[in-house]
Formats: structure tokens, C-alpha cells, sequence
């Protein structure tokens, strides 16, 4: 899923442009594109972002135009520089520390670049600027949540396509029982030839060789699970993990049910079943 959201706020007829984007990830990494006037506050910055968009590849820029939509110049400030290559000096020669300075380290260093004032509006301070982010962060949320609606649909129908197959199978299965079982005696008394064997015997070994290809506890986890996995749909909050951990379940017992299945068409609906899992299990790696 990926979320965007853009804000323009007027200053002294300029403007500042805000814009978050949002792609999904399983991890939580931020970006950030901003003007140095608001490099004192990027640690509490990072800190909203992530208390309100905790997983996700997420970019944050803020800056400041013109009306004609150029970026508004910057300044040296030259004392600034002036005391750190002075206090540079100072280090060095008392702790007999190497090396030089270079523009691109001076440059990163705070307050050497400031912004032109515009009519005295070039500053942030935090109370303005938090609540600024968190209306743009929330317009990003709730795009999110539209696309995670349309996302839920998706798993849902794919869930009631495995209850379907899980229900053909069932019936394939309860339908062929007998079957199978004079299947299994029939070849067995191939197997043997003229050797004899008790019919007590005959008919232990037979049923232990079904019971071993039976995959009625599979079928019965498979719906429990499909079951639990609706459920955590419905709730809110993050629920990925345990989303992630159901489809791993799931997948498992398809595995077992296309192993022990003695039928073909079984071990189809099997094949298919893991298909929608996996399809499932692509988007639930990025859902929080």
C-alpha cells in the first residue's frame, strides 16, 4: 500500500509546501527533506512520525517557495563559521589531533546556513510544527486506511475461495473412503500373491495405510484457521504478525494435505489452495 499527503501553508506571500509519501515495508525507515531552520527539532520530528506511521519507507520533506514556485535563498552565516573553525583550532592544538576541516563539514554544521527572512516568517518552533505534521501525517493514515479496506476485501474473498476448496475436498475425500479402502485391500492381496494372510490382519494393515493418507485433522486446522484469520481482520490495530504467522500455518497444512492425499484431484485443490495463500501472504508482509 502506498499514502500520500500535501500540504500548502501561506507565509509573508510565500508559502511552505509539506509533503509525506508512504510505501509499504515490514520495517519503519524515514526520510527526511528539510529546510535548516528545522534541523533543531529533526529528532522530535522523527519521534511523531514514527509514534503515528510505525512501519512503512516513509518520505518527509518541508520547504519553503516563492510564489512562482522557486525556493527562497540561503545565507552564510559568517561569524558562525568564524567560531567554529576558531574552536577547531583550539581542539587540535591541545589535544594534537590531525586533520582539516573541509567545506562539506562546515557546511552540515548548525546554524552556518540560515534562511532569508521573509517579513520575519522563516522560523518554526515545535507546538506550531507538531501540529502541522500530525494533521498532514493524519491525512496520509487515512489514505492508508482506504487502501487497507480495499486490501481486506481482497483477503476475504480469497479466504472464502479456500473454504470452497477445503469444502470440495472434504466431500472428495468422505466420497472415496470406501473406495479407497478396497483400493488399498485389492493391492495389498497383489502385493502378497499366493503368501497368505489372516483377513483380521489384512484389514489392520489396510486401515493403518489409510488412516496414515487421512487428512481430516488437516482440513479441520485448515478451517480454524481461516476462521482466526477472520477474526483478526476485524479487529484494529496492527495485526501483520499474526496474519503472517496464520498464513505460514495455513500453508503448512496444505503441504501435509498434498503429501498424504492418495487422490489427484485432492492433491489439486491442494496446489490450489497454497496459491491463494501465497498471494495472501505477499500483500500481509506489509500490513501493520
Amino acid at each position: 500500500m502506498t499514502a500520500f499527503a500535501r500540504m500548502t501553508l501561506p507565509a509573508g506571500g510565500k508559502h511552505w509546501v509539506l509533503e509525506v509519501r508512504s510505501l509499504n515495508q515490514r520495517y519503519f525507515e524515514l526520510s527526511l527533506r528539510v529546510p535548516p531552520s528545522v534541523y533543531p527539532l529533526e529528532s522530535q520530528v522523527r519521534q511523531l512520525v514514527q509514534s503515528l506511521m510505525r512501519r512503512g519507507k516513509v518520505s518527509l520533506s518541508i520547504a519553503e517557495e516563492g510564489q512562482n514556485g522557486d525556493l527562497l535563498s540561503y545565507e552564510l552565516d559568517q561569524d558562525q563559521v568564524r567560531a567554529y573553525l576558531s574552536s577547531a583550532k583550539k581542539i587540535k592544538a591541545k589535544f594534537k589531533i590531525k586533520g582539516e576541516l573541509c567545506v562539506e563539514d562546515i557546511m552540515k554544521l548548525p546554524g552556518v546556513v540560515k534562511e532569508k527572512a521573509i517579513n520575519g516568517i522563516h522560523t518554526w518552533n515545535w507546538t506550531k510544527l507538531s501540529l502541522i505534521l500530525t494533521k498532514i501525517l493524519n491525512k496520509a493514515i487515512l489514505h492508508k486506511e482506504a487502501e487497507g479496506k480495499k486490501l481486506e476485501q481482497d483477503f476475504r474473498m480469497r479466504l472464502d475461495r479456500i473454504s470452497g476448496i477445503v469444502h470440495q475436498m472434504e466431500a472428495l475425500v468422505k466420497g472415496n473412503q470406501k473406495g479407497y479402502f478396497e483400493k488399498l485391500k485389492s493391492r495389498l492381496r497383489e502385493l502378497l500373491g499366493e503368501e497368505k494372510m489372516e483377513e483380521d490382519r489384512l484389514y489392520r494393515e489396510v486401515a493403518l495405510l489409510a488412516e496414515r493418507s487421512d487428512i481430516t485433522e488437516e482440513i479441520v486446522r485448515m478451517k480454524s484457521h481461516l476462521e482466526l484469520f477472520r477474526k483478526w481482520l476485524s479487529k484494529r490495530g496492527e495485526v501483520g504478525r499474526e496474519l503472517d504467522f496464520l498464513c505460514q500455518e495455513m500453508n503448512r497444512e496444505a503441504n501435509t494435505m498434498a503429501s498424504k492425499a492418495q487422490l489427484f484431484e485432492v492433491s489439486q485443490e491442494a496446489i490450489a489452495i497454497k496459491s491463494e495463500i501465497e498471494k495472501i501472504r505477499e500483500q500481509v508482509q506489509n500490513v501493520e
